[in-house]
């Protein structure tokens, strides 16, 4: 793990929760989470992190669990779900998650994560099949076509859970 993930992994290979000890300063949670300040206030503002209490002197309060949550959804963008879909994810993540739509929404983000992979492998082929030699025009590049024909499938279905 590099030192921006100081987060350990339990016996599956999942991150553990974080070993950070008491609350902590904006600094603090930003460099343990390995997310910039000004993301970690943005995500405050739009609701994605909770909104922490304030120690004396007005300076803001983080709990160990705010450093794990923010390597989650740093994870969660990694991968290129969009904000609105970690939010989901993360209210889902809730005890009180309902479970009649917390399955509706894990099912479409199911379908969705099978249709990437797909579009991906078939973006390896292509790959492949151009490591062999150049193709002869710009229109017979297989990298293209594989991108153009799944530009054309999510033209309009687009994506609200992956960045497409």
């Amino acid at each position: 793990m590099d030192d921006k993930t100081p987060a350990s992994l339990d016996a599956s290979g999942a991150a553990a929760a974080p070993s950070t000890k008491g609350p902590m300063r904006i600094g603090e949670l930003a460099s343990a989470s390995g997310v910039p300040v000004d993301t970690v206030r943005y995500y405050e503002r739009i609701g994605l992190l909770p909104t922490p209490a304030r120690r004396g002197g007005g300076y803001r309060k983080y709990e160990p669990d705010d450093v794990y949550r923010l390597q989650a959804i740093r994870g969660a963008k990694a991968l290129g779900l969009t904000l609105e879909a970690i939010r989901t994810l993360l209210v889902m993540a809730l005890p009180s998650a309902r479970p009649a739509p917390v399955r509706a929404c894990a099912k479409a983000l199911q379908q969705e994560l099978a249709d990437r992979c797909a579009a991906l492998q078939s973006l390896a082929v292509a790959v492949d099949t151009c490591r062999r030699g150049p193709p002869p025009t710009l229109a017979a590049c297989p990298i293209l076509a594989t991108l153009h024909a799944y530009a054309c499938a999510h033209e309009t279905s687009g994506s609200v859970l992956l960045d497409t």
